[in-house]
């Protein structure tokens, strides 16, 4: 008796609690007739209704007969309201019903409306799903995507949401190939920029340069500034401990503002991202302007658009920490409900948190956060939209999919304002492009137990309006480039093709032509409008029937012809790798000079490659006791394409451990190595 007792206030209590977590005071008596005249009176928004409904309590309490003519009498009654009666009818009739489907019962409708995602409109409500997803901190902390969901799940034909229909600024680089950040305002000589996926989009990277000085993350998270002339280096000062103690994780850089980005630690907060602002108008002596707060378990990425950074993290949601902080007027505070977002059918308790952060703000620090709930794993930008990827499982057809989530970017002005999904998943944020209004994605599934490849072409509704799916059997997407109404694929298994694909007509896309050639690319560099230039691996026979990367591959493409693209030259470079096989923004491009140059590692063993999957073969033999120690050489790679060849300028070795970026300020090359230690070449072409 007891017992059960227990298990009723439990459930009075619970119930309670989700009407106060609305702001709503629950009636006396949680009977049934006593539930469904609270919501009557709260319906009417009458006092003399409200006054009758607190009779109806008491009457409800008492056996009284005015809350069952109520019921039975009673009109049409909104769904929300009928559910949460319904719901708590449910719980004081079967106690036994774990607490888990009880807040099922209550969850929020989060379907869109009109094309608009559901957005909170109280903490309770945002709770409420929390604990129904059922998720322990350690299993969220793990869990990346949503679980199941639904193919295409926005893409109907009477989708009302808006996008903004502008053509981007040159997404990919366009005809006019490698698009670079701008650091103007230190005056000096002709430098390099930070290699970009969209022209006058920045990135954050740990090496920044203007035509003076250089400034480099190392590995103890701290930014330092190197004064250079003609290839010497003097460090003038430290970002790290000086005002705001921040594991820097990368930096941008405008004119005489560096903007830091990373992770503050806080024992009180379990720490959070923060966007540093200082001025470094004496680079001897930088000062903080401002500090930005967000939650965030780390960085997925940052843009930067003009004055404004755009900063994306993940976080996740558990026990204690339901709701997401951010700075608001300078105090780190929880957000609004109603700032957050959510998609339909959410399937882990994490939120995408994107912030907009005005630098020229000063120490005001003007600023706007908006989230959903949501994973992300990979963030497109240009400069009015930015989309989030998401890795999916989808339940249904038992396959992967990509989530792709929206957001309007106009300086401070942000807003999630759509989702849909696609099959398959993408390779990297290059398989995502916008252009004159369409968003384009490029994703590998699996069909019949066999990956197959996608393209997929999507309105400015997120309805898709076309798709190229299938193709490139047996194999799966490395690098991807759009350019305008073109792009160009590359796919693997054993040998590396690229296809040439035609855009123009949305609705019908098609492949133009392809060509193979061994290993693959994992980076496409558009030349110019005739040469495509591909960074990658080279690959080897590893003696069992299977592949192995062998080295550097730099691929030479004639892509005049898109129905006949060729293989104009290729080279490779033994037990070489590079950060460029794996991070465009370790490609530096000098167009004036005409040449390329990335950092290059060589790892070599004196020996065949023992791989991971030959382990256990290598196991049976006892020639692998006797490793023998490794030689290492790193240094720059400078090259270039002269007409239909690839010209090998110079391979630099350096007095380094590992060197990770290599900028160019006048004639010389910097290679800046994990320490932040600077080694440099004079180079002429």
């Amino acid at each position: 008796m007891k017992n059960k007792e227990s298990k009723e206030l439990n459930n009075r209590e619970y119930i309670s609690e989700l009407f106060a977590s609305d702001d709503i005071k629950a009636p006396e008596s949680l009977s049934e007739d006593a539930i469904m005249s609270k919501i009557e009176a709260l319906e009417s928004g009458s006092s003399s209704q409200a006054k009758a409904a607190s009779g109806s309590d008491k009457d409800a309490a008492s056996g009284g007969a005015s809350g069952d003519k109520k019921w039975k009498t009673g009109g049409r009654r909104p769904r929300a309201l009928r559910w949460v009666a319904l719901a708590a009818c449910a719980v004081l009739a079967v106690v036994s019903i774990p607490r888990l489907y009880y807040s099922e019962l209550f969850m929020p409708d989060t379907s869109a409306k009109g094309g608009e995602l559901h957005t909170f409109k109280s903490k309770g409500e945002i709770e409420r799903i929390i604990k129904s997803l059922n998720r322990t901190p350690l299993t969220d902390r793990f869990h990346f995507g949503y679980g199941s969901g639904q193919i295409e799940e926005f893409a109907t034909e009477d989708s009302d949401m808006e996008m903004s229909a502008e053509p981007s600024m040159n997404a990919a680089g366009g005809a006019k190939g490698a698009a670079s950040s701008s650091t103007a305002g230190t005056a000096g000589a002709d430098h390099s920029d930070t290699y970009l996926q969209v022209e006058d989009v920045d990135e954050a990277d740990i090496v920044k340069v203007d035509g003076r000085y250089i400034y480099a993350v190392n590995n103890k998270r701290e930014v330092i500034i190197y004064e250079t002339a003609d290839g010497k280096t003097k460090k003038v000062s430290t970002i790290g401990n000086n005002g705001v103690e921040q594991y820097i994780q990368d930096i941008f850089l405008k004119g005489d503002t560096l903007v830091a980005v990373g992770r503050v630690y806080d024992d009180a907060d379990m720490g959070y991202i923060a966007i540093v602002s200082y001025d470094i108008t004496d680079r001897s002596a930088p000062k903080v302007i401002n500090e930005f707060r967000q939650s965030g378990d780390h960085v997925v990425s940052s843009r930067m658009v003009g004055d404004y950074v755009y900063l994306v993290t993940n976080t996740y949601a558990y026990d204690g920490y339901i709701v997401p902080k951010c700075t608001v007027d300078g105090e780190y505070k929880e957000m609004s409900p109603s700032d957050i977002s959510c998609v339909p059918n959410p399937q882990t308790g994490s939120y995408i948190i994107l912030s907009a952060v005005d630098t020229s703000s000063g120490a005001e620090g003007r600023s706007k956060t908006k989230a959903v709930m949501g994973a992300s794993e990979d963030i497109y930008c240009n400069n009015h939209n930015l989309y989030v990827s998401v890795n999916e499982w989808d339940d249904k057809t038992d396959s992967a999919s990509t989530r792709i989530i929206r957001a309007s970017l106009d300086g401070l002005k942000i807003k999630f304002n759509g989702t849909t999904s696609v099959r398959g998943y993408i390779d990297n944020q290059f398989s995502m492009d916008e252009h004159d209004g369409y968003f384009r994605i490029a994703t590998t599934s699996e069909r019949g137990g066999i990956d197959v490849n996608n393209l997929y072409v999507l309105d400015d509704k997120l309805n898709e309006v076309g798709k190229i799916a299938g193709f490139a059997r047996d194999e799966s997407i490395k690098a991807v480039r759009f350019m305008g109404d073109k792009a160009y694929v590359i796919t693997y298994e054993a040998i590396d093709p690229l296809f040439i694909m035609d855009l123009s007509d949305p609705a019908n896309p098609r492949i133009d032509g392809e060509v193979k050639i061994d290993g693959f690319s994992s980076l496409l560099v558009p030349i110019d409008e005739t040469r495509l230039l591909g960074i990658g691996h080279a690959t080897g026979d590893n003696g069992y029937g299977g592949q192995y990367a062998s080295g550097l591959k730099l691929a030479l493409f004639d892509i005049s012809n898109p129905s006949e693209p060729k293989v104009l030259d290729s080279k490779e470079f033994e037990n070489m790798e590079s950060p460029a096989q794996m991070s465009h923004l370790a490609l530096t491009v000098n167009k004036k000079a005409g040449y390329y140059a990335l950092p290059y590692n060589i790892w070599n063993y004196g020996g065949a490659d023992i791989l991971i999957e030959d382990a256990e073969i290598a196991e049976e033999t006892e020639d692998v006791t006797a490793m023998p120690e490794p030689k290492s050489e790193t240094g720059v790679l400078v090259f270039g394409a002269e007409g239909n060849k690839i010209e090998v300028y110079d391979q630099h070795k350096l007095d380094a451990v590992q060197i990770l970026r290599s900028p160019y300020i006048g004639n010389y090359i910097y290679g800046v190595d994990g320490s932040a230690e600077i080694h440099s070449f004079k180079f002429n072409k």
